[in-house]
């Protein structure tokens, strides 16, 4: 009897262990919320897409009330407002020193605004999606090969990469959120962070939308994102803030 005992209790461990082990390998990890550092109120109304600039010190973004594009400091104070009007700006990526890549959502283009001159040139994004306003609403440049990163918000959700000259390289569909509400090409580890407004997430991911790992946020419509070496950047389109996180040490 004591014997049976014994062997049941070891065939309970082993189904647990085999379980436990099954459910690391299928699982994509899910993380702890991050650690917020610092919250500022914006004068940018609705707020959507964010960029900074190669020093850390400024950052870019757009809003989807006044179509402006806005430099702000890391606290959020608008510097400058650009003269530029947009027709849906969703989007705001570095793109040189002196230029930003915009994402038009309705009209599907990318912008190239230089901040010098103020001039721009317009590039139609050739793609099918089911709703004008579920368009493009992200874009970040990888400076590394010279491609461009651009989101699909949703119906369907997707991952395109473009080449210098706006045409498609390759689409990839994304399927770990309801939507997809910023982007942000990050080149010392060659992978994208991706935020869902919907789904309230940070999320990394490799070149073709792959999750690695999912970051839960306390943040409402959450819609533009940018990441140094030790901070992650986000602002609400809702309550027009801007909310730093310590970026997790990977």
């Amino acid at each position: 009897m004591l014997q049976l005992k014994k062997n049941i209790v070891i065939t309970i461990l082993s189904i647990f262990l085999v379980f436990i082990s099954c459910s690391k390998n299928n699982d994509v990890s899910i993380n702890n919320q991050l650690e917020l550092i610092a919250s500022y109120k914006t004068n940018v109304s609705e707020p959507s897409g964010l960029a900074i600039n190669s020093t850390g010190t400024v950052l870019y973004t757009v809003s989807d009330n006044t179509n402006k594009i806005y430099k702000l400091s890391t606290a959020g104070n608008i510097l400058q407002t650009f003269n530029y009007i947009g027709n849906d700006l969703e989007g705001v990526s570095l793109f040189t020193d002196t230029k930003l890549l915009l994402a038009e959502e309705r009209t599907k283009e990318i912008v190239e605004y230089d901040m010098s001159t103020s001039s721009y040139q317009k590039h139609k994004i050739e793609y099918e999606n089911n709703d004008e306003n579920s368009g493009i609403e992200g874009v970040s440049y990888n400076a590394n090969d010279n491609s461009i990163f651009i989101l699909n918000e949703k119906n369907p959700g997707l991952l395109m990469r473009l080449r210098s000259n706006y045409s498609i390289i390759s689409t990839y569909k994304l399927n770990f959120a309801s939507d997809y509400s910023g982007i942000f090409y990050e080149s010392s580890s060659n992978n994208l962070w991706i935020v869902s407004d919907q789904n309230k997430t940070i999320n990394k991911c490799n070149l073709v939308g792959e999750l690695i790992e999912s970051y839960p946020i306390s943040v409402t419509k959450a819609e533009g994102i940018t990441v140094t070496n030790d901070k992650i950047y986000i602002v609400s389109d809702l309550d027009s803030k801007l909310y730093i996180f310590k970026k997790p040490i990977e």
